[in-house]
């Protein structure tokens, strides 16, 4: 037999109370075997754990038939190397039949123009001035759907978003644009979103309720202490209870808000508060709210351009979340189970496989953008990522006044995925961050090539794993008998992000 070259331990320091000592090695940690490929994932003896490592340095015994009898029939190993390559063959053929049918997103940005000032803006300056776009544009738009969806191959359902920039400034151009954009999806029995600060919703929700809008997404960071020292207008004036206002009016109106809780070192500790502040609005167990966090990030590589000498590509790229921010994070959710029921973390994506019984679901693209995401700038431009709206070196063609794909840009971002980067081929925890990094810094660190890798060291990745399993295994042998909650309502965020996961989402 074959031990499956994507077969992984992950070693975790588990409360002794929780668990037997078979399954505690040495230094107290107990072994957590997980294989994408066939979706297994199990917690294992010290003596099974010995027979696979003495399968795989050839010395198997006897004695060993039985554990490695189970380990075959969970997927941990194979009859030999060709029944692996087929069924890892047929996973890599099934994600992408998926991605071609999945739900493709279109995201139109009416002007770049936003009515807040938040520090940590990734489009930062473009949002002081900017053109709109126009009604020949949103036509021009609407037009080359069809024509993008047959160049990527793609056949599933197209569904708009509304982005910006603040898609719904309180202006007479927005007004008009946004219902020009609403109405012709309406009419091509297109779905549609809207991602928005928040400060004028509420005038919008006549206008999204006409033309049949699904959800919104809403940013909030935190109770209004901290919200409002951050999130804030132009001339510093707060925020947080105008925002509170529109959700509560778009959720009256019978509209799904995901409320986005920006996390960083400042507000982390706000947390719990605003966990007690958000089940006391009745937003924790309301099936129209959706409440998810996503980290503040560094955004200096969304400048880089191939032609930067290669330290100032690398220096520009480098760093992401800031160190400690993640630590502080899960020793905040251990002391404080309700932001756990609020947020359910998952940044591992083995949440449902540890909980719930489901399976590992392998990862093969770390982010959909390039295969499902384009964006319409008020340029004429088209985006494949939003976070690289407004840069022209991430321009990936135009819509107007003409119609052109940039396929030498396109193409290898939107084939790219774990076995076209050379470094990920044979790491066997690729299944598991989706091969390579974020594409857009591959491409800004290397100097243009998609093919190439930007990402933690795989002991990393396989400690991000680990971290979570350490949070969430204990939950799991405490609540053994709990019942689990019936789940909410799944809109077009979360069909999308079961083949990929949005860059503002992870």
């Amino acid at each position: 037999m074959h031990v499956s070259a994507n077969t992984v331990e992950f070693r975790v320091e588990l409360p002794p109370d929780l668990i037997g000592p078979e399954y505690l090695d040495r230094e107290g940690k107990a072994s957590v075997l997980a294989n994408a490929v066939s979706g297994s994932m199990d917690l294992v003896t010290r003596s099974e754990v010995a027979a696979l490592e003495r399968l795989r340095a050839g010395h198997a015994t006897e004695a060993d038939r039985g554990d490695l009898a189970a380990f075959k029939d969970r997927g941990y190993l194979y009859e030999d190397e060709a029944s692996e390559r087929t069924a890892y063959q047929g996973v890599v053929d099934g994600y992408f039949r998926a991605i071609q049918e999945a739900p493709f997103q279109f995201m139109f940005i009416p002007s770049f123009v936003c009515n807040l000032a938040c520090p940590y803006c990734f489009e930062g300056e473009l949002t002081t001035k900017s053109p709109q776009m126009s009604d020949e544009m949103i036509e021009a738009a609407f037009d080359s759907i069809p024509m993008i969806q047959e160049l990527h191959d793609n056949s599933g359902l197209p569904y708009i978003t509304l982005f910006g920039g603040e898609p719904l400034l309180d202006t007479a151009y927005q007004r008009r644009a946004v219902e020009e954009i609403l109405r012709r999806a309406y009419d091509r029995g297109y779905p549609s979103t809207a991602i928005t600060n928040g400060v004028d919703l509420d005038s919008y929700v006549p206008l999204l309720k006409q033309y049949g809008c699904e959800e919104v997404q809403v940013s909030l960071d935190g109770t209004p202490s901290v919200h409002d020292q951050r999130r804030v207008y132009r001339n510093g004036r707060p925020t947080f209870h105008r925002i509170e206002r529109s959700i509560d009016t778009a959720l009256a109106a019978g509209i799904h808000v995901m409320i986005r809780l920006l996390v960083d070192r400042e507000s982390v500790a706000d947390m719990p508060a605003f966990a007690e502040y958000a089940r006391n609005k009745g937003w924790i167990d309301n099936p129209l709210v959706t409440l998810f966090y996503g980290f503040t990030k560094q955004t200096t590589f969304l400048y880089v351009t191939p032609d930067h000498p290669e330290e100032k590509r690398r220096n520009m790229v480098r760093g992401d979340v800031k160190p400690g921010l993640r630590d502080a994070f899960f020793e905040m959710l251990q002391d404080n189970p309700l932001v756990d029921e609020m947020l359910r973390p998952d940044p591992a994506r083995i949440r449902s496989a540890v909980m719930e019984g489901d399976r590992v679901h392998p990862n093969l693209q770390g982010c959909s953008a390039g295969t499902s995401v384009i964006a319409f700038d008020p340029n004429g431009k088209l985006y494949g990522c939003p976070e690289t709206v407004g840069r022209p070196q991430h321009a990936c063609g135009s819509y107007a006044p003409e119609f052109r794909y940039a396929r030498a840009y396109r193409e290898p971002w939107r084939h790219r995925h774990v076995d076209t980067v050379e470094m990920c081929r044979q790491c066997n925890v690729k299944l598991f961050c989706g091969g390579g990094g974020c594409p857009i810094k591959a491409w800004a660190a290397s100097g243009g090539d998609f093919d190439t890798c930007y990402c933690p060291k795989v002991e990393t990745i396989k400690t991000n794993v680990e971290h979570e399993l350490s949070y969430l295994l204990p939950m799991l042998l405490r609540r053994r008998s709990a019942t689990t909650t019936a789940p909410k309502k799944e809109g077009t965020w979360q069909q999308m992000t079961q083949a990929g996961s949005f860059p503002w989402m992870s």
